[in-house]
């Protein structure tokens, strides 16, 4: 006889937990950038962290009042990445210089690619779901690339990041499918050719890299083997200083010491650390709390990560097995791929920090990941 799995209190207090400390942390580091760079109230960006977080929040709570069952008939499915894909497309013309944006008149930004993460893992679940018995035939393997590689490619174009999180529910979920050795291989040394080709896209890209593995500006114009790569540079107008971020975040993380400088006491979100309040705000929630601060947020993102495969293992259902391990396996990559950035062990790149980090799309869409999460919780067995 099946056992009823109740909502994970647990997960969700969690998840809540992250929230609430994120709402201090954007006060903390943008109190100081609002006043002074924008001319606005210091609560400035933290009211519309809050404003998207009760969003965010509502919409979690009907995810997880829905059956997330409803959600296989194939409507659900195709009709979101229709959208995703259309917003994606638009998004190329509407915003020339990043690619990554709506601007709304009145609400500010939106972020397409955020969209798209949630739409992905509800297509990835029904369609391996459907297809787990025959999950290494090209009827499988070559849907799944058009749509993954379709949507990745398109992200890709102005957001390389968010394109790499993206993949990571993808390989995760076909590799605890049973997909073959030779195609999982090959998927991954397809990623890493399209990841160098999309790093030679575009300029900035290619300085934030070679950056990361030490070669400076001073070192590729004056070594003979590096002079194509001097050539492709000469013409940019792409910032080349791209080791400040790294440099001023390290210096925040290390200048936190054990306990941390206390909560708003940061000294790099004083105008040395670019975007403190967004993808960077890791560093100064290090500086804040310290080693401890930071031991303790990484053991909750963890713990969220068992609480969801905890509930991929207890779920006979393969569609909300599926969704439960791309949801978990979506939030847990982000918030790797983020800390990794600040602490210099990764090129930089825009990755929020999942529930924590400025940004009204990507909190949005995180809590909806939540809200399926719950949504197979209470309805598992």
């Amino acid at each position: 006889m099946s056992t009823r799995i109740r909502t994970d209190w647990a997960l969700f207090g969690a998840a809540m937990l992250v929230l609430a400390f994120g709402l201090v942390m954007v006060y903390s580091a943008s109190s100081v950038v609002a006043e002074v760079r924008y001319n606005k109230q210091t609560w400035e960006f933290a009211a519309r962290q809050l404003i998207a977080a009760l969003i965010g929040i509502t919409l979690m709570l009907l995810l997880k009042r829905l059956d997330y069952r409803k959600l296989q008939h194939p409507l659900w499915v195709f009709v979101p990445i229709g959208i995703t894909i259309m917003l994606l497309i638009g998004v190329l013309f509407a915003d020339a210089k990043a690619h990554r944006w709506y601007r709304v008149p009145g609400l500010g930004q939106f972020q397409p690619s955020e969209l798209a993460k949630p739409v992905l893992i509800l297509f990835l679940a029904w369609f391996v779901a459907r297809r787990e018995s025959l999950i290494n035939s090209r009827y499988t393997i070559i849907p799944t690339a058009l749509v993954v590689g379709g949507l990745t490619m398109l992200i890709g174009l102005g957001d390389l990041g968010t394109a790499a999180v993206l993949l990571t529910p993808a390989i995760v979920v076909f590799f605890v499918a049973g997909i073959e050795r030779r195609y999982f291989y090959f998927t991954l040394a397809l990623v890493f050719l399209l990841g160098i080709c999309f790093v030679f896209q575009k300029p900035y890209r290619i300085i934030r890299v070679t950056s990361f593995f030490g070669l400076t500006e001073e070192v590729i114009n004056t070594t003979p083997k590096y002079h194509w790569l001097a050539v492709q540079l000469a013409s940019t107008k792409a910032n080349r200083d791209a080791d400040h971020q790294p440099r001023q975040s390290k210096i925040a993380v290390g200048s936190g010491g054990l306990t941390g400088a206390g909560l708003g006491q940061s000294n790099q979100k004083l105008g040395f650390l670019p975007e403190a309040h967004t993808d960077f705000i890791f560093s100064v929630i290090s500086e804040e709390t310290g080693l401890v601060g930071c031991v303790l947020l990484l053991s909750t993102y963890m713990f969220i990560f068992w609480r969801g495969l905890r509930l991929f293992w207890l779920t006979a259902d393969p569609f909300g097995r599926y969704i439960a391990l791309g949801c978990v396996a979506l939030v847990t990559a982000q918030a790797l791929f983020n800390m990794s950035v600040v602490l210099d062990m990764a090129p930089t790149k825009g990755i929020p920090l999942p529930l924590i980090s400025f940004g009204g799309t990507a909190l949005i869409c995180t809590l909806a990941t939540f809200g399926l999460l719950m949504s197979v919780s209470d309805r598992a067995s």
